[in-house]
């Protein structure tokens, strides 16, 4: 697949994702140049047990730590992967600012303009939720497919949305 921009690239891939470019071979996505930086590898010491002595102790190379997702950090965006406790929070506060929305509306005929970020807010959350479960954005629309999202487990390896989220 591909190509694809390097925000796009990122949302897909691990480190040990075989990616391929003109120039190299298929390689871990952690041994490209461009692509190292991403990849927070930490170098741990490893002493051996002292049953005989040694001079110098072994290097090895765990796997990468990838930085967690902190809740809301694209609450517009259609793009990406969020857990259930993110999609529910999303309810909530879709279904209080919808109320205050539509009680200002008697009073306020210009608030009704603000139902656009909400609804955009809510679909955008919808949309990575059902993304984190493998399907499409679309799916959101199907009627009771909501109380899915929020109570069926997503996705525990990546998919062609992004890695998992937990």
């Amino acid at each position: 697949m591909g190509p694809f921009s390097l925000s796009d690239l990122l949302e897909r891939i691990g480190a040990e994702t075989l990616v391929y470019r003109e120039g190299i071979e298929w390689t871990n996505a952690k041994e490209v140049e461009e692509l190292k930086k991403f990849f927070k590898v930490e170098k741990i010491i490893v002493q051996p047990i002292k049953t005989a002595p040694t001079p110098d102790p072994v290097i090895a190379s765990p796997a990468p730590t990838f930085e967690q997702k902190k809740m809301f950090s694209a609450p517009f965006s259609f793009k990406g992967r969020i857990r259930r406790t993110e999609y529910g929070v999303s309810a909530i506060i879709y279904f209080i600012a919808y109320s205050i929305v539509i009680a200002m509306l008697e009073s306020f005929s210009f608030m009704g303009i603000a139902i656009i970020p909400i609804i955009w807010f809510f679909l955008a959350q919808g949309a990575k939720r059902c993304h984190d479960r493998g399907n499409s954005g679309w799916y959101q629309l199907i009627p009771f497919y909501a109380l899915w999202m929020l109570f069926g487990e997503g996705d525990q390896q990546a998919n062609s949305y992004g890695n998992p989220v937990k």
